[in-house]
């Protein structure tokens, strides 16, 4: 090694395969946050930015005209990076780290 110091990056983001949840995912994260890079690589969507990505589960299930479980999320969501929080009303990717063990 060089001895080189490696800083932490406040960069996160996250691959969707193509779908019908992924153009709707990306139609409102380009109306909400238009500071991310979206990208259309063919079969799949990267999206990148910094400090944090968040989806809004409910809103993404209103958008496709049908509830939208976790589960149905996670089958378009090839990968991530970034410290993820993930529940039934939303998806986030973060680059602070997250309190995992809640109040003390």
């Amino acid at each position: 090694m060089s001895g080189k110091l490696y800083e932490a990056q406040d960069t996160v983001g996250m691959v969707l395969m193509g779908s019908e949840e992924a153009e709707a995912v990306v139609a409102m994260l380009r109306e909400k946050r238009p500071d991310l890079t979206i990208t259309n690589d063919g079969c799949f969507y990267s999206i990148s930015g910094v400090g944090n990505i968040e989806i809004d589960l409910h809103e993404l299930g209103e958008r496709l005209g049908r509830s939208l479980t976790p589960a149905d999320f996670q089958v378009v969501l090839s990968s991530f990076y970034g410290r993820v929080d993930f529940n039934a009303e939303r998806f986030g990717v973060y680059a602070e780290l997250l309190d995992l063990e809640g109040p003390q």
